[in-house]
């Protein structure tokens, strides 16, 4: 199949000169009775065309051209139907009775699908569709396609029609065994099937010298839960577990590598079945997502830092994570019994002080 961009449930549309309209038959969309010349046994088809026959019709759109030698005659080099529907969108079966002479199809029939008004698609758009020709052997009762592709043809801004320009030659057309012009009606065909595309792709950008951030925040009056700390419900990733629906501290926001990041901690531990808790404080880093498009996310390197108020023996683990709706860290960051040691100096006066040190490594986008 060729492309080009020129251009000005089952439909038929009926081209005709004639002034009355005969009898029609019982073939959908056909308006003329014809009498039939006796079957014979089909021309042979010239070497680079291959003949597909079948009973049914055509599954989107009909066009029956009454006395075809006179539109051949006049000075029309081109016919274009009237809109059809397929796939959601709206097209046009255009006809050269001539041969497109822009594709030196001279002494042929070209054959063209077209979307009817690609404007209002936008600016970005893309079509993916298969689709057939048929034109119709009156003699056998078949309708015929020379060419079959089932090659995906994608419909875009810059192409907005594919068609055949040798699409049958005149003389295997004109040839009254062949059944496709008898008493001087000839009728065309068009199926067309959208394919649906459910790929998904993503885009991983790494960012070069990243910018290292750090923030710490004291959380004050730990063991009564002071309520100038906001209390959230989140969950929290620690490698493959989740931790939902347990009360966190979580900090102010602050920013860091131009996003928005809060630090959660769980000062009583956490239940890891809906009895007993694990007796480790869990601690985690947070990522605003309310702005980000859908399945964005952050390659994130960090360390979160339980600080030793008194000795500077800082108790820290770190890891490397994709961050999105779910924050990263750890259930299980430092045991209970050795949080609430005064000798270790995490708790100092019911105050504590968690440090995030972070580094954004790369971004990955779904397109």
């Amino acid at each position: 199949m060729e492309a080009s961009n020129e251009c000005s449930g089952l439909r038929t549309q009926s081209l005709s000169n004639e002034k009355s309209s005969p009898p029609s038959s019982s073939k959908p969309g056909f308006t003329q009775q014809v009498t039939l010349p006796e079957p014979s046994a089909p021309l042979p088809a010239p070497p680079h065309q291959t003949f597909h026959e079948r009973d049914d019709l055509p599954s989107h759109f009909l066009l029956k051209i009454v006395s075809f030698s006179e539109l051949s005659k006049a000075s029309i080099t081109k016919y274009c139907s009237s809109e059809f529907q397929a796939g959601g969108y709206k097209w046009i079966l255009s006809i050269y009775p001539t041969g497109d002479k822009n594709k030196d199809a001279q002494d042929h029939i070209s054959i063209y699908l077209e979307l009817a008004d690609p404007t209002k698609l936008g600016t970005c758009w893309n079509i993916n569709s298969i689709f057939n020709f048929f034109i119709f052997d009156q003699v056998r009762d078949k309708y015929v396609s020379p060419h079959q592709d089932a090659k995906v043809k994608r419909f875009h801004c810059m192409k907005t029609r594919w068609g055949i320009s040798k699409f049958i030659d005149h003389e295997t057309f004109n040839n009254p065994s062949s059944g496709y012009l008898v008493n001087d009606s000839c009728t065309f065909g068009v199926e067309v099937f959208i394919v649906k595309k459910t790929f998904k792709a993503e885009s991983i950008s790494m960012i070069r010298s990243p910018v290292s951030c750090k923030y710490s925040c004291k959380f004050d009056e730990v063991s009564i839960k002071n309520q100038e700390v906001h209390v959230s419900r989140v969950v929290i990733s620690t490698g493959r577990m989740l931790i939902t629906n347990q009360d966190v501290y979580e900090s102010k926001q602050f920013f860091g590598a131009d996003y928005k990041w809060s630090i959660l901690f769980w000062p009583n531990g956490i239940k890891e079945d809906a009895q007993s808790w694990n007796n480790y404080i869990a601690v985690g880093l947070k990522l605003d997502t309310s702005d980000f498009p859908p399945g964005k996310k952050l390659l994130v390197d960090y360390t979160l830092r339980m600080k030793d108020q008194i000795n500077n023996n800082h108790d820290e683990q770190n890891g490397t994570h994709w961050i999105l709706s779910v924050p990263a860290g750890f259930s299980q960051f430092t045991s209970l019994a050795k949080f609430r040691d005064s000798k270790n100096g995490f708790l100092v006066r019911d105050a504590c002080i968690i440090e995030a040190e972070f580094v954004v490594l790369g971004i990955l986008t779904v397109e």
